[in-house]
């Protein structure tokens, strides 16, 4: 039992989500200042 989860696929959707966001930060981080159409 790690972090009180029994059942390793708890654990394995639980990663995922945590990766999922720490990709989401990486990419808006990123591409922050970049695109838009700066045409007048």
């Amino acid at each position: 039992m790690v972090l009180g989860m029994e059942d390793p696929i708890i654990m394995v959707a639980w990663i995922s989500t945590v990766l999922s966001a720490v990709g989401c930060v990486i990419f808006g981080i990123r591409y922050w200042n970049r695109g838009g159409d700066d045409s007048q």
